[in-house]
């Protein structure tokens, strides 16, 4: 038997039981879950109490179903039951790896807030409004 994380059980026991104790992901981590080879999209078969040989007896996380914008410790804490999912360790992973490569190919983004273009002073000039009040 798994036993619920000291805080939070009662949110952690509500969405292992919707999910009946098994990983809910469904490809977000990239793999297919297609343990027959049918070249379909299935959901994943880990289960609370599991034992596989790399990660030992596997624990279902309570995690957000959008990580990026609920993702913070903070935020996630406080959220019901209906927005989180239950995910096994290795989807979770597999979840925050695509999250990070997509992040780092992103285009900088300028807001044009602190854009410094308007701040160059030219060293050489002499009028009064570049140079600033004496």
């Amino acid at each position: 038997m798994i036993r619920p994380p000291l805080v939070g059980a009662a949110i952690w026991n509500t969405v292992m039981k919707r999910a009946n104790d098994r990983c809910e992901c469904q490809g977000a981590c990239g793999k297919k879950h297609d343990p027959e080879r049918k070249r379909v999209q299935g959901r994943c078969d880990m289960t609370n109490g599991k034992r596989v040989t790399k990660r030992g007896v596997i624990t279902l996380i309570a995690t957000p179903r959008d990580p990026i914008n609920e993702g913070d410790f903070h935020v996630a804490a406080s959220l019901p039951a209906t927005r989180l999912i239950a995910f096994c360790p290795d989807c979770y992973d597999g979840v925050l790896r695509i999250i990070k490569r997509a992040t780092k190919q992103l285009e900088p983004q300028d807001d044009g807030l602190f854009a410094v273009e308007e701040f160059f002073v030219n060293p050489s000039s002499t009028k009064q409004a570049d140079v600033g009040a004496a």
